[in-house]
């Protein structure tokens, strides 16, 4: 018969490995690499830069133009070739956001820009099949998003960009810190009690 230490430590291991799949499927940071461009508008403008989102908050789907920026991790894009605005604008800079799915579940994990919505594709700049804007600090020069996934500088027309990349960035995703504690705390638990059992047979 199993003695009652044994099965407590059996019982123990069986919940930190139930505890585990959990840890790194909550508090997914996801980064991604973004770009437009003003070649549809016939101008030279352009612009890359790269967010992280917290995928487990993210509205995905949304039924409608929704705010972001709380789920918003980190946040750097950078422009290039306009008449007024190149620079680097951040997450300090940032004022407003705008995001929609186009009524469906995008797929995350692969290129957003493209994916079927019910409407066009992801990315089309018609104002019925998504949208993604960023609004940082015309005050200061800031880029300035608007619907049909387009961003403009100094408020001209000429600066206008297309968004044409939304592509993550593959890396292992993080548990969040408190899951990672607890997993640890845990672990370490189950060492103790292993070790005073074994001291306790000598």
């Amino acid at each position: 018969m199993m003695k009652h230490w044994q099965l407590n430590i059996g019982l123990l291991l069986a919940g930190l490995l139930m505890l585990a799949p959990t840890a790194f499927a909550n508090g997914v940071f996801q980064t991604y690499n973004l770009a437009w461009s003003g070649a549809r508008f016939g101008n030279s403008a352009s612009a890359t830069g790269q967010i992280t989102l917290d995928l487990t908050t993210l509205p995905n789907p949304s039924s409608g133009t929704v705010d972001i920026f709380s789920d918003i991790q980190s946040l750097s894009i950078t422009v290039t070739g306009t008449n007024t605005g190149n620079g680097t604008w951040t997450l300090d800079n940032l004022l407003d956001t705008s995001w929609w799915t186009g009524d469906v579940t995008l797929n995350m994990m692969t290129e957003l820009v493209g994916q079927p919505t019910n409407g066009n594709p992801w990315g089309n700049p018609d104002g019925q099949s998504g949208e993604f804007s960023l609004m940082f600090d015309p005050g200061i020069g800031g880029p300035w998003g608007v619907k049909g996934f387009t961003m403009f500088t100094g408020g001209a027309d000429a600066n206008s960009m297309l968004l044409t990349e939304f592509d993550p960035v593959l890396e292992t995703p993080v548990p969040e810190p408190g899951t990672m504690l607890l997993f640890g705390s845990g672990l370490a638990a189950l060492a103790g009690m292993v070790r005073r059992k074994i001291s306790q047979r000598v």
